[in-house]
């Protein structure tokens, strides 16, 4: 019932929530339980707020039968909205097999491809495996929908702001690698998921670096972590997508992207909310923001990664 409650509160103003890649039917969340009152909550904000809604049900088990049984259960319990459910997979930890399970037996779902664990091969400081970019490409082989891909050094993961190069390969029919140029030869693409220690005074650079927004976003802290709830949360977001679209056509003229996120905020008060609530990304991305916006109070506790100057100097 709590997940279900945090559901509805999100989705009072996102689009996109997910189960966790460690949550599929444990004791103390029993998917019989659970997905009921998702059910419900994606029901209810639909109908209040005239929009559709999405669903990530984790359907990773250590038998394919399982995950085939579990994701029968939620498409009977969505109805009529399981158009809106997608399911994830932890394709790393459960391995390619998994993934194929349920895009060949679900073959018009929508299929979340979670890497949890694949740091053990792909991080540079393993010196083996192989990287990130290679297991992206695999995931496209094998046909997910969507997979993670880090934060290309904008969030909390390992990542480098060329990781860039990842989301053009999942995505584009010709693309190039680090060696070899990649004819995709209209397999279907596969969509960059961003996570990990993002919210939306990160997203703007994120996306001018990235040259678009066409991505899905799970930012859990960015969203339940703003000062005024999970709903202004993903306000706060969306807007930060917005603040960055207007700056890029130019509408608030000749300036930086942070000072054009800045003058944005002024007159939307839920992305104002994310300055107030993650001070030190804003004091490092956002030099002067509290002038600009009028703010007198204490400094928040919100510890920060995100190391600014090195990412321009990029």
């Amino acid at each position: 019932k709590p997940f279900g409650q945090a559901c509805y509160g999100f989705w009072q103003g996102g689009d996109f929530i997910k189960n966790d890649e460690p949550q599929g039917n444990q004791t103390f969340c029993q998917m019989n339980e659970c997905i009921p009152e998702v059910v419900k909550a994606m029901r209810a904000a639909q109908e209040e707020t005239g929009q559709g809604k999405l669903f990530s049900a984790n359907i990773t088990a250590d038998d394919p039968n399982e995950m085939i049984a579990r994701a029968k259960y939620i498409l009977n319990q969505m109805g009529p909205m399981a158009e809106n459910c997608a399911f994830l997979v932890d394709g790393y930890v459960a391995g390619g097999t998994a993934v194929t399970v349920a895009r060949r037996n679900f073959p018009k779902q929508f299929l979340h491809y979670h890497r949890a664990g694949h740091g053990a091969v792909t991080s540079p400081q393993t010196q083996r495996g192989y990287t990130a970019f290679v297991h992206t490409k695999l995931s496209r082989v094998i046909g997910a929908s969507g997979i993670h891909t880090g934060t290309m050094s904008f969030g909390k993961m390992e990542g480098d702001a060329s990781d860039k190069n990842i989301g053009f390969m999942l995505q584009d029919d010709v693309a190039d690698g680090p060696y070899y140029r990649q004819e995709w030869e209209g397999m279907k693409q596969t969509t960059p998921i961003i996570s990990g220690g993002m919210n939306a005074l990160r997203l703007p650079a994120f996306f001018e670096n990235l040259g678009h927004s066409n991505v899905i976003l799970t930012a859990g802290g960015g969203a339940f972590g703003h000062k005024d709830g999970p709903k202004q949360g993903a306000i706060s977001c969306a807007q930060g997508e917005e603040s960055w679209k207007l700056w890029k056509a130019g509408t608030y003229g000749d300036v930086s992207l942070s000072d054009g996120v800045v003058e944005y905020a002024k007159t939307h008060e839920e992305l104002k909310g994310a300055f107030l609530t993650f001070q030190k990304d804003a004091d490092q991305i956002y030099p002067g923001w509290k002038e600009k916006l009028g703010y007198t109070g204490e400094s928040s506790a919100q510890a920060a990664s995100f190391n600014w100057q090195k990412k321009e100097l990029s």
